[in-house]
């Protein structure tokens, strides 16, 4: 082989690997898991009811922590609503009378009144 054909060959060896290795070794961003961390904020005033007995989660998916199994008709101040992981509707909120904070569907609750708005 000759010198320039065996520069020519190196270096274009030498592009594709660089290139390469810049795509395969870049980080990729990743989709949040259920039970990740997601920012709530008191910005509403809805009151609900729980139409049953539920648990409050820690984040917003019905696989994650349990802070406390709520008994039905059990009033809930709800503080903002978020989208979660797999697109359902889920509100923060506290407990009416108490500290107890958490997560629960939209789905376990009975609308009473007053607004609710986005995390």
């Amino acid at each position: 082989m000759r010198p320039a054909r065996k520069l020519t060959t190196l270096l274009g060896a030498t592009a594709l690997l660089v290139g390469f290795g810049a795509t395969v070794g870049a980080p990729t961003a990743s989709a949040a898991a259920p039970c990740d961390y997601v920012a709530y904020t008191n910005n509403s005033s809805a009151v609900e009811k729980f139409k049953g007995t539920y648990n409050l989660k820690t984040r917003p998916a019905a696989e994650c922590d349990n802070v406390i199994s709520v008994p039905a008709g059990t009033t809930f101040y709800s503080w903002c609503y978020h989208w979660n992981y797999y697109k359902n509707l889920w509100v923060y909120g506290r407990i009416a009378g108490t500290d107890i904070r958490g997560w629960t569907s939209v789905a376990n609750l009975e609308y009473q009144g007053g607004d609710v708005n986005f995390c």
